[in-house]
């Protein structure tokens, strides 16, 4: 038998991403990033902008952080819970 060598491709966090999470997530800025446009990502950057008004955006972003890490982060947070 001959030794064959399997090779796992191993998907990177996506640095930049982390970068908008943490410096500017609490607006609601990694949404545009996300998005890769302004008009697929100013519903949700404002969603999340208004919920920081209340501090309920600050667990959202933790949360987001958390998930970026993961490599799980979705534009929608609705998407986290199909």
């Amino acid at each position: 038998m001959a030794n064959t060598v399997y090779e796992v491709k191993e998907e990177k966090v996506d640095g930049l991403l982390l970068v908008f999470l943490i410096f500017l997530g609490w607006f609601g800025g990694d949404k545009f990033y996300a998005a890769k446009s302004f008009k697929g990502g100013w519903k949700f950057a404002l969603i999340k902008f208004a919920y920081s008004i209340i501090l309920l955006g600050l667990l959202w972003n933790i949360f987001d952080i958390i998930q970026a890490c993961r490599k799980k982060y979705q534009l929608d947070f609705r998407e986290y819970f199909r």
